[in-house]
């Protein structure tokens, strides 16, 4: 071996090994120890207040009349409560067209209609109804000046509710002598004005659609024009009119936070928001507790929606909300537990700053559900609280 080829060979070798001492391990991870956890990962909780004085009920968000439903019982949602539906309907003419002229007529037959749903909780549910005065004032109605009118005397009818079925149509036919109690005489200028009420087995509500609802109330007469070789013809009504009154009103205590009723109430909540959840912590649950002052009020299987929101900007009570933060849970009935609604869309946006530490709780469809929940606040009982689960920032190792 000569010494050049001796010199290649030893340089070849020293090559080779260089190669095998600083090949890559590209399935093994990075040997970077400045970028490696440096610890398990630990859930915590922190429990936020409402803001003292910070909580209050604002009423009037919206009105009974821009509801579609009559809130009608006996005894529901509270047994101090009854509520009577009144229906004015068109006023039908004292004569039809029957062949190309008009002719007075012979009522054969009238059909009234409803739209309903009630409590299937309560057995025997009845839909009655009274006739009314033509004269009745519907700008000033009260309770007590129409209960006078639901009497025997004026009973029109009435349809029982299948016990199992939480909506139904009541369809009432008036025939023959029972013709009477809907005759029109000249007095009352073609209008029906009748009373509604339901009551079941024991004290139940119910919901009836009024003149704004899909299938507003109804008043269909079959005629026979006086004529000779009549036929029949059929002249549909709808209400013009349709409202409820109830014996009582139920009171807001400023001490204290009520969701819903009617008119419509929602409750503003502001919360104060720690730094160490705004940027960095990964929040995994967020639960809002209120504790009820009074039993929840509401009807066992009509219960609304309570929904919580953010805001999208704090003006207070004219507050926009921010449409996609929701937390929504069915208000249970006649319950004094603490009521737990799971928030955490609404609280990440709190986060960073994106939306204030604030919002708006009501109870849905508003002023169409005998739900109403009255809660404790800063000033009177247990007040608002938020529980808060989360992962904090993760704690990386220093090189």
């Amino acid at each position: 071996m000569t010494g050049a080829f001796r010199r290649r060979w030893w340089a070849a070798l020293a090559f080779a090994a260089s190669l095998a001492g600083c090949s890559e391990q590209l399935t093994q991870p990075g040997q970077c120890p400045e970028l490696c956890p440096g610890g398990l990962p630990q859930g915590e909780e922190q429990i936020l207040t409402a803001l003292p004085n910070q909580d209050s009920t604002f009423t009037g968000y919206t009105a009974r009349s821009s509801g579609t439903i009559m809130l009608v019982g006996s005894g529901a949602p509270t047994l101090a409560d009854t509520s009577y539906g009144v229906i004015v309907f068109n006023p039908r003419a004292d004569s039809v067209n029957f062949r190309d002229t008009l002719r007075a007529y012979a009522v054969d037959s009238v059909r009234i209609s409803l739209l309903t749903a009630h409590d299937t909780a309560t057995r025997h549910v009845l839909v009655q109804l009274y006739r009314l005065p033509s004269s009745l004032d519907t700008n000033a109605l009260t309770f007590d000046g129409i209960r006078p009118f639901f009497v025997p005397a004026n009973f029109i009818g009435s349809q029982q509710l299948r016990d199992t079925s939480p909506g139904d149509t009541v369809r009432i036919l008036l025939k023959g002598a029972l013709l009477n109690q809907v005759a029109l005489a000249p007095a009352d200028k073609g209008l029906l004005v009748m009373g509604v009420a339901v009551i079941g087995d024991t004290p139940t509500a119910g919901r009836v659609g009024n003149n704004r609802s899909v299938l507003p109330p109804e008043f269909l007469s079959y005629l026979k024009p006086i004529v000779a070789n009549p036929a029949t013809v059929a002249i549909t009504l709808d209400a013009k009119f349709a409202d409820y009154v109830s014996r009582q009103i139920p009171v807001i205590n400023p001490a204290l936070l009520t969701v819903g009723g009617v008119p419509s109430s929602r409750v503003l909540i502001r919360f104060p928001w720690p730094a160490r959840l705004s940027d960095s912590a990964t929040i995994v649950r967020a639960t809002l507790e209120l504790v009820p002052a009074e039993p929840v009020v509401g009807v066992r299987n009509q219960t609304g929606t309570l929904n919580v929101q953010g805001l999208a900007a704090d003006f207070g009570a004219k507050s926009p909300i921010e449409p996609s933060s929701l937390g929504s849970l069915l208000l249970p009935f006649n319950t004094t537990d603490t009521i737990r609604v799971e928030i955490a869309n609404v609280v990440r946006f709190w986060q960073g700053g994106l939306r204030p530490p604030a919002m708006f709780l009501s109870i849905v469809p508003e002023v169409e559900t005998f739900s109403r929940g009255v809660f404790g606040s800063t000033r009177t009982g247990a007040p608002p609280r938020i529980r808060i689960n989360f992962l904090p920032r993760f704690p990386f190792s220093e090189p």
